[in-house]
């Protein structure tokens, strides 16, 4: 302890000494004379007073240290995945249980600060020791080893002692967390390291989302650990339907083997398939024989509405480019020269299409009427094409399609010239040129020239230009393909005709051709796949669920103008595999975000249906599914991996231990160089001339002197 002044004590030696002079003579005669004791008394009272005073004004300072004495946290993290408990199956009467193990790590660890965590895909503190339930699916080895870190970095952390069997699904390779983490780790391997006798699929691929009708392609890889060459079926089922199977022989033990499968889609939606291999007796385990598949199935038909303005050679050469696409089904409308269609009038009700194609259209003889029905059709969202034609009426294009091109004409002109076409830089990022040599733009000068109109085109905002013209070799800025979105419209336009002469090249120039012929189903798709408009949007978080996983849903609502609505009432019916029913609300989160957390549900296909209303109005509607798939990631490996461990241990400066070694845990803690109790010093300060209690003391010692002074008379 120590007391200093803000002064110098002399000073305040020498003021004391005054201050005492002064109280002296205050008091040495008095009127009325009293009693000398009394005297005394009073210049007592004063003296203390005007001391403390003083020495208050000298800020005194008074500092104290200590020392605290901080013991080592020890870490326990505990593998609570499903992979230890099939652990604990196979090295059952033959090695320790998890139970057991970790009855030893609470002995061993008893008297010592320890935190107590379990991992699988994500970590969670825990109480003891006991509180595991080896039912994660996913195991999490590094970000839990950095999670620890994280949470411990404001204590004095020691050790950690992992329990585990060292395979992990999820995350990085916890060796290079194992090399930067603060402390020494000692892991505690748990389960057989030897190879375990099973059959099981490693892997299955292919694809999330098809189309209806189209011949999907499944690769399945399987191993066998353990079994001699004996033939093994592979079968892809849905439902009770076998959809696709393969017999063939085991590959040697210890080796693998990849089986092609296929199965053909139908109708559009969720679909779950079952992918399963042969089952053998003694095999470690059954979990890892099947795997599951959820696809979602879209529907690829596409209704397309072609108008022309007259029959040309490009009319005919785009309707076999649309109908050599199974998907879609072409309705064709050609107007004769009195203003009618060959085929009749146009269809009643124009938003059942899919695409309007318009070549050469509005014509000259086009109506008025037709034409609108038409422009109006494409501004309640249907995508449009435009391909031009000599017989285009440029007027009536742009008082009725204008707004809702790519491109509209400003100087108009009625004759035409040859040029090539030519493909722009920023056309070969463009999802409509994912073709064939993509980035060479010269291979478009070997094609035949097209017709292009001497007009002036303006390129609309929001557009792309993905080719110009070149015309007796100078490069124009003029544009000849252009594609765009306005809202949820897209557009496209080909500024020229002529391009049926692509059709009918020599052989030579087949590979040119067919370039153009996958350019335009590209562009034919790329307008097909509309922009998403819905008011309300409800998904799953993720595409695909394990059993036992949180399933979350969320959802955006947004106005007419697609501004987020904050404060609706966004309600949903989930549906089980069975047909019951169960609703939920959805809570907001903020700019028109909601969600829900449904918790963990059962293997299965699950749909949902949900309405957002504000002010008991509707605002909209969606609907969804999502699947729970059975776990099998905790099982695709049964060999425990005690040489990760032992990696870890090594690469973070600590002990490898088995399952047997749990009672060296004690003596391999006290070993460890840093595992020691650290002393702190501490130093506090008071600043005494800011404490209360001296002002109270001395407010208190004068209304005593001031008390004895009017008790003697002296007042």
């Amino acid at each position: 302890m120590n007391l200093s002044f803000g002064h110098s004590p002399w000073i305040l030696t020498f003021c004391v000494l005054v201050a005492a002079g002064a109280a002296w003579w205050t008091y040495r005669s008095t009127i009325p004379d009293i009693e000398p004791a009394k005297r005394i008394l009073l210049g007592v009272l004063r003296f203390v007073s005007l001391a403390i005073i003083l020495i208050l004004l000298f800020e005194p300072l008074l500092q104290r240290s200590s020392t605290v004495q901080t013991e080592p946290v020890v870490a326990v993290l505990i593998d609570n995945s499903e992979s230890m408990a099939l652990a604990d199956s196979l090295t059952e009467g033959v090695s320790r249980s998890t139970a057991e193990i970790l009855a030893d790590i609470e002995v061993q660890t008893r008297g010592l600060e320890t935190r107590v965590f379990t991992f699988g895909e994500q970590l969670t503190s825990a109480d003891s020791l006991t509180a595991v339930s080896l039912d994660q699916s996913r195991t999490d080895i590094s970000g839990s080893l950095s999670e620890v870190a994280d949470l411990l970095s404001d204590e004095h952390f020691g050790a950690l002692i992992l329990a585990s069997d060292g395979l992990y699904n999820s995350g990085t390779n916890p060796i290079h967390v194992a090399e930067r983490f603060p402390v020494p780790v000692i892991t505690v391997a748990h389960g057989d390291s030897s190879v375990q006798r099973d059959v099981r699929i490693v892997d299955v691929v292919s694809n999330e989302i098809v189309y209806a009708g189209s011949v999907v392609p499944v690769q399945v890889r399987i191993r066998n650990d353990g079994f001699d060459s004996q033939q093994v079926s592979v079968t892809l089922t849905s439902g009770s339907q076998i959809e696709d199977r393969e017999v063939l022989s085991l590959p040697a033990s210890g080796s693998e083997l990849t089986v092609d499968l296929e199965y053909e889609t139908s109708e559009p939606g969720r679909k779950e398939y079952v992918v399963s291999v042969s089952q053998y007796e003694g095999e470690a385990t059954f979990r890892n024989n099947t795997n599951r598949l959820n696809v979602q199935v879209l529907d690829q038909k596409k209704s397309i509405l072609l108008v022309a303005g007259a029959p040309s050679p490009d009319v005919s050469a785009l309707m076999r480019m649309l109908r050599s696409d199974d998907t879609a089904e072409v309705s064709r409308f050609i107007q004769n020269n009195n203003g009618e269609f060959y085929e009749g009038d146009l269809p009643a009700d124009l938003s059942e299409f899919d695409l309007i194609v318009s070549v050469g259209y509005p014509g000259p003889s086009s109506s008025p009427e037709e034409s609108r029905r038409l422009s109006e059709a494409v501004s309640g969202g249907i995508p449009f094409l435009f391909v031009m034609d000599k017989r285009t009426n440029l007027t009536n294009l742009d008082r009725e399609f204008g707004p809702l091109l790519p491109a509209r004409p400003q100087v108009m002109s009625a004759s035409f010239i040859n040029g090539t076409f030519l493909q722009t830089p920023s056309a070969s990022s463009h999802a409509v040129f994912d073709i064939d040599d993509r980035r060479d733009a010269s291979l478009w000068r070997r094609l035949p020239p097209v017709s292009l109109n001497e007009n002036r085109w303006v390129v609309n905002a929001g557009a792309t230009v993905l080719a110009t013209s070149e015309i007796r070799g100078i490069g124009l800025d003029d544009p000849i393909f252009v594609v765009g979105r306005q809202g949820p419209i897209r557009s496209a336009a080909l500024l020229a005709h002529g391009f049926w002469k692509w059709n009918i090249l020599p052989e030579d120039l087949e590979t040119e051709a067919a370039r153009f012929n996958q350019l335009f189903a590209n562009l034919v798709q790329w307008l097909f796949a509309a922009e998403d408009d819905r008011l309300v949007r409800v998904y799953p978080s993720q595409r695909q669920y394990a059993e036992g996983e949180s399933v979350v849903l969320r959802g955006e609502v947004y106005d007419e103008s697609l501004r987020p609505v904050a404060d609706a009432s966004l309600s949903l019916l989930l549906t089980s595999p069975e047909g019951q029913v169960f609703p939920y609300e959805m809570q907001a989160r903020g700019n028109g975000r909601y969600s829900t957390d449904i918790g963990s549900l059962p293997a299965g296909t699950f749909s949902y249906s949900a309405t957002a209303t504000r002010d008991d109005a509707e605002i909209g509607l969606d609907n969804g599914s999502f699947s729970i798939g059975r776990r099998t990631l905790e099982f695709r490996r049964t060999q425990a991996d005690f040489a990760l461990l032992s990696q870890i241990a090594a690469r973070s400066g600590g002990n490898a231990l088995r399952s047997s070694e749990t009672n060296q845990i004690r003596n391999r803690l006290d070993n460890l160089p840093n595992f020691v109790p650290v002393s702190e010093a501490s130093i506090s300060q008071s600043r005494l001339w800011q404490l209360y209690p001296f002002l109270l003391i001395v407010l208190v010692l004068l209304s005593i002197e001031w008390f004895f002074r009017k008790r003697f008379g002296m007042v």
